[in-house]
């Protein structure tokens, strides 16, 4: 299954559309037992998600691949500190990624690179890199020669700012991950109920859930597998507030059929502001 669970909601609220809040212990679990079941092998944390690390630590029984990312820092001490304290709370010795929750931290301070090369010589992890926001934060930190062994990036219908990347990225040996495939839930709004802020959205979000209606799809399906059948992606990461939903999305993928010409219809859509496409402006 090419889906990796994230789980910022397991900490915090989180998310424009989620009106569950955040999930009891019974209701992890059970998350967490359906993703075992549908083959998902990788958990997406931070240590920005509330107290997601401790959660996961007590309830993940080590039956994941972890990747977590660590915040804002300026020093080497202070990243190997927060290292230590992210092994510590997910009851780990070591884990699978381990990267920068926003690549600026890397460029502003370029030495921690050489820290994250330590831990994965040191065999604590096995593959370092960054979250991307941008793509010039890319480019910026591949002229500096800082080679992700892993990124996550936004990518969606509406969101193909970094499209043109992932050829490259595949070349560099690059496990690409994706986020945002559902733009935390606008896709599933109503377009006449958006915010006031995200309310040139509008257009853009109509004429998305027409083509999907036209093509006897839903939005969820078009959304997701338009991010899993795409040969670059290696992983992608998706939240849930509950096991249904993870099931849904995983039978989703398993009974998608390709529909003609709907991709070139959807990646047709355009978006004039580009910055309503980062929740970070919401």
């Amino acid at each position: 299954m090419k889906l990796t669970l994230g789980t910022v909601q397991f900490g915090i609220q989180y998310g424009i559309s989620n009106t569950s809040g955040i999930p009891s212990d019974l209701a992890l679990k059970e998350i967490l037992q359906e993703a075992q079941v549908q083959g998902i092998t990788k958990l997406d944390i931070a240590y920005a998600y509330g107290n997601a690390e401790e959660r996961l630590g007590f309830l993940a029984e080590n039956r994941f691949e972890i990747i977590t990312k660590f915040p804002i820092l300026t020093t080497s001490d202070a990243l190997r500190t927060s290292f230590e304290d992210s092994l510590s709370r997910l009851q780990q010795n070591s884990i699978y990624g381990y990267l920068a929750h926003n690549a600026d931290v890397l460029l502003q301070n370029p030495d921690l690179w050489t820290v994250l090369q330590e831990f994965k010589a040191d065999g604590k992890v096995a593959k370092i890199g960054y979250s991307l926001y941008q793509p010039e934060q890319l480019e910026q930190l591949l002229d500096l020669q800082c080679v992700p062994d892993m990124v996550q990036l936004p990518f969606s219908i509406l969101d193909r700012k970094f499209q043109e990347y992932l050829p490259q990225l595949k070349a560099l040996g690059t496990e690409i991950h994706v986020r945002s495939v559902f733009l935390q839930g606008l896709y599933f709004m109503n377009p006449q109920s958006l915010p006031e802020k995200l309310r040139s959205l509008s257009p853009s979000l109509t004429q998305l859930q027409a083509l999907c209606k036209e093509a006897n799809c839903t939005v969820g399906d078009a959304a997701l597998n338009y991010a899993v059948t795409n040969p670059y992606i290696d992983e992608v990461v998706i939240g849930v507030e509950n096991a249904s939903q993870l099931r849904d999305n995983c039978t989703s993928i398993k009974n998608w059929q390709p529909v003609p010409d709907l991709i070139s219809a959807l990646e047709a859509l355009e978006i004039e502001d580009k910055n309503l496409l980062n929740p970070a402006n919401w």
